[in-house]
């Protein structure tokens, strides 16, 4: 294998344990945080030297802790699917640099869904020919409704269970729904790319 297709294959590499990990991490903190909770409203309830006014006043407090656990989880959710896009669209612009099929500029251009699919286009292949695209550029639309308005887009409302302007919600499950398609895209363009360089 030349010395520009071995580069593909090792840009592409990437680790989706790693990713993983966030919500495995956030699950664990959040039951340490909801059982210490519980065990300081049990305190504050059972301490006799406090008046009940005392008690209500701290345990208002301990309410914005449990909010801060029960967010916990959701922002991990959050993190994984910015992370997962992140990585891939880094995976794409190694593999686009190590190929020497794209310039600097065609290569920076990426971030444009429209630039992406242009330039692969003229250079490698129609992107929507790929197997697992849409998943992919759903993966996209999550992330940007995330990044821009925590709510979901016109754009990826277009993809069947989200509806246009509901909050977004339970995205751990779409992480997990879609980490391995994703992966597959990312392996089928590696494969389109190595394709197109000359031996």
């Amino acid at each position: 294998m030349n010395i520009k297709k071995l580069k593909v294959k090792l840009a592409s590499h990437y680790y989706l344990e790693a990713i993983d990990g966030i919500y495995d991490s956030s699950t664990a903190l959040k039951a340490k945080l909801e059982s210490e909770l519980k065990q300081q409203a049990d305190e504050i309830e059972a301490d006799k030297a406090l008046s009940e006014d005392d008690k209500g006043h701290m345990l208002s407090f301990l309410a914005d802790d449990i909010f801060i656990a029960e967010i916990t989880t959701n922002l991990a959710g959050e993190m994984m699917i910015v992370a997962l896009y992140k990585t891939i669209e880094i995976a794409i612009k190694k593999m686009a640099a190590s190929s020497d099929l794209f310039t600097p500029v065609q290569i920076a251009s990426f971030y444009k869904m429209s630039e992406l699919r242009k330039q692969f286009k003229n250079k490698v292949c129609d992107l929507k020919t790929i197997q697992m695209f849409k998943q992919f550029d759903e993966l996209r639309c999550i992330n940007n409704s995330i990044k821009h308005s925590g709510i979901v887009s016109k754009e990826l409302a277009a993809y069947p269970g989200w509806k246009e302007g509901q909050s977004l919600t339970n995205l751990h499950t779409h992480y997990y729904r879609l980490r391995n398609d994703v992966d597959k895209f990312v392996e089928a363009l590696q494969e389109e790319i190595i394709k197109k360089i000359p031996n």
